[in-house]
């Protein structure tokens, strides 16, 4: 059964009771029976009607079903109007339950729960009260509410000196707890900001209202003051009872109304905003919520960014914020970060969105183009810092091989001339030798180029190169594809780096059994990869050679993405743009 169907049987259900508690009141002898046989069926189907149709509109807040709780609970107290006696006694306990359930609802609003352990007493307190006095008058055979009602079915002990006692301390307790109560109500208007405000308005200060004047009305009860003075509280508390429901419903009318305002002067304020750069002051002034933040997407980066580039993370669920996408044909192009408040009126922030989409689209390529300039320096930074290492290993590789082979082959050519001529055979050794040492330090210097640039890439392309790196390898590796056609130059040789740091990577650190590599043309970006099923758990930031790819990549414009899941393998990914060629 969907919530549309459980929402009408609530309803046709809301219509049979109030039917029915208005015929036990019209057969009733009590004088004010007549009147209340309309007022009380017309606030229980204000409550079920209005509490329905805020549930029907948010189905996941608590609220709307606390509202239609309260008109249920009116007609607990319809048998009150009953002559027989054990139905009157039960009519006459539940008389006060629905005070329980509104501070229940008032305190819960607008999500329909209570956060606070203080609300929780408070409400709980209530509850026990409302019920606990009326059954301890009962149960006592105390004072109720007129000598006309029928005989009291319940009496458990005659003593109705301890009944008034123990009245006068739950008056007292209950004046103590709607005082509790309208200071919460007061505390939460303080702390709220300006979009809570506007949801908590009407129906916290008609709940003030109400709590109000029932807790003089129990007050004056409690001093002895006559039926004639309490006449003002209890009237004033009425007409508070009686408009609860609709206020809440001109508190959604008033927030269409604010929002309808607030967009159209939204878009009187964009086209200045589009030149001085304002859209979020014209944002959050027609949100009402100076605390907005905008964040601008980048689809290449798949990550949000501030006006200023820099990267951004979106708050977490809980936090006290929230976060409403903007769209432009189907595409997303910014995220307005806001007062939790502003949830309940999804319309009002999506509708500003809209309305600003052309100005945020606007902002957001300003914003993509300083993250990129961000990024070019960061990558330039990190390039210069990289060739400076690179530069100091290859001396220090040049001085610890070839070099010192070279001057051992100087002096082996030394001896060897020395010894020509008195010892022919000495000298051949030594020159043997010498030939020797020549070939270590050729074989030295072409892995040293090699580390530069390799020969066979710029020759006969990427596919060799690979084949090179395949073969040298210490694990198995396996070439999963290859573009058939060469790729530009400097993307061939950016792709040749990522392979070969890859692949050394896996045979140093990813205890792997396995590897594969692949480069492909994908929506005119060459991708490349190396993946292993190795221990897993790489980090980027460790190490220099992956840090040195991905400043190497940036330079091209392109995208390093490492995923390494401990104990699931390694995958090295780069994205690099690839333009024909």
């Amino acid at each position: 059964m969907n919530l549309r169907t459980q929402l009408w049987l609530l309803a046709a259900l809301g219509v049979l009771l109030a039917a029915l508690g208005s015929a036990l009141l019209l057969s009733s002898d009590a004088r004010e029976a007549p009147v209340w046989a309309l007022a009380s069926p017309f606030m229980m189907l204000s409550f079920i009607g209005v509490g329905l149709f805020a549930w029907w509109r948010r189905p996941h807040s608590g609220f709307g079903a606390l509202m239609t709780a309260v008109g249920f609970v009116f007609f607990l107290s319809a048998p009150m109007a009953s002559d027989t006696p054990a139905l009157y006694g039960l009519g006459y306990v539940f008389s006060s339950l629905y005070l329980g359930t509104i501070v229940h609802m008032l305190l819960a609003f607008p999500e329909g729960r209570l956060d606070r352990a203080r609300d929780r007493w408070i409400v709980g307190g209530v509850y026990a009260l409302v019920l606990g006095a009326n059954l301890v008058l009962l149960l006592l055979d105390g004072p109720l509410e007129d000598d006309s009602h029928p005989r009291n079915a319940y009496v458990l002990v005659h003593a109705p000196g301890v009944a008034k006692v123990a009245l006068g301390v739950a008056e007292g307790l209950g004046v103590l707890l709607a005082g509790a109560v309208i200071a919460t109500f007061v505390e939460r208007w303080r702390a709220a900001t300006a979009p809570e405000r506007r949801s908590l308005g009407p129906v916290l200060w008609t709940g003030t209202g109400l709590i109000l004047g029932v807790g003089l009305s129990v007050g004056l009860d409690l001093v002895g003051a006559g039926s004639t003075v309490a006449l003002v509280p209890d009237l004033a508390a009425l007409a508070c009872l009686l408009a609860l429901p609709y206020v809440f419903l001109l508190g959604l009318g008033r927030r269409r109304w604010f929002a309808a305002g607030a967009i159209g002067s939204l878009i009187q304020r964009l086209s200045a905003a589009r030149r001085t750069g304002g859209v979020r002051e014209a944002l959050a002034e027609a949100l009402g919520d100076p605390t907005l933040r905008l964040l601008y997407w980048l689809p290449r980066d798949q990550r949000y960014v501030d006006l200023e580039g820099r990267a951004v993370e979106l708050p977490a669920d809980g936090a006290g914020r929230g976060v409403t996408e903007v769209r432009a044909e189907g595409r997303r192009i910014a995220a307005l970060v806001h007062d939790a408040a502003l949830l309940d009126d999804p319309d009002l922030v999506q509708a500003a969105g809209a309305a600003a989409a052309l100005a945020l689209e606007n902002e957001r390529l300003g914003a993509e183009l300083r993250a990129r300039v961000e990024e070019l320096e960061q990558s330039r930074a990190g390039i210069i810092a990289f060739g400076l290492a690179e530069r100091r290993r290859f001396e220090r590789d040049l001085h610890d091989g070839a070099q010192q082979r070279l001057v051992a082959l100087g002096l082996q050519v030394g001896m060897a001339r020395a010894k020509l001529r008195d010892d022919p055979s000495a000298a051949g050794e030594l020159l043997d030798g010498a030939r020797e040492e020549l070939r270590q330090a050729q074989q030295e210097l072409r892995e040293l180029a090699r580390g530069l640039h390799p020969a066979v890439l710029t020759e006969r392309g990427l596919g060799a190169a690979v084949d090179g790196l395949v073969q040298r390898a210490t694990v198995p590796v396996e070439i999963r594809c290859m573009p058939p056609e060469r790729l530009p130059n400097a993307v061939e040789t950016v792709a040749y780096f990522v392979l070969a740091e890859g692949l050394t990577n896996v045979a140093k650190y990813a205890g792997a059994r396995h590897a594969s590599v692949a480069v492909e043309r994908v929506n005119g970006h060459a991708v490349v990869e190396v993946r292993d099923d190795g221990v897993g758990g790489a980090d980027p930031a460790a190490g220099t050679g992956l840090r040195g790819l991905a400043d190497r990549l940036a330079a091209v414009d392109g995208r390093l993405e490492i995923l390494s899941p401990p104990g699931a393998g390694t995958v090295v990914r780069a994205r690099i743009p690839c333009a024909s060629s």
